[in-house]
């Protein structure tokens, strides 16, 4: 296992993007379209690429991640942080039967080489796993 990003809902890619350019200047994916989550997504990274974040903007029709902002009053609030995990049905198995609670069932995240889900823990947040190379 190995951690791979952080997430943040944003109101506005476009907008965060260029406030966190100077820390995150490599753009790895940018407001792709995940149709099932309602949701666009950019991956950025460091200059030396260590480091990422993910930029989760709603659709209008996403009102439930949508709302996280609205209640927030802000328009960059923290979501998730996301592993890589050796045995991802190993690791949601375990998951669910440690109590942590299914946000989004597995679905494949970027292509078909990685699944991902979300998992809710009320003393640990929202953790993703997703499965891919190592």
């Amino acid at each position: 296992m190995r951690f791979d990003h952080t997430g943040y809902v944003v109101s506005d890619s476009d907008a965060t993007a260029a406030a966190v350019k100077p820390f995150f200047p490599v753009i790895v994916k940018y407001k792709e379209l995940i149709a099932a989550q309602k949701v666009f997504i950019s991956l950025l990274a460091t200059a030396e690429g260590s480091n990422q974040i993910e930029l989760v903007e709603p659709l209008h029709s996403n009102i439930t991640i949508r709302n996280m902002l609205l209640k927030s009053g802000k328009s960059f609030v923290p979501y998730h942080i996301c592993f890589v995990v050796n045995d991802f049905d190993e690791q949601y198995k375990l998951m669910k039967a440690a109590g942590w609670i299914v946000l989004t069932r597995p679905f494949n995240a970027f292509n078909s080489n990685h699944r991902a889900s979300h998992l809710y823990h009320h003393d640990a947040g929202i953790i993703e796993i997703m499965s891919g190379p190592l």
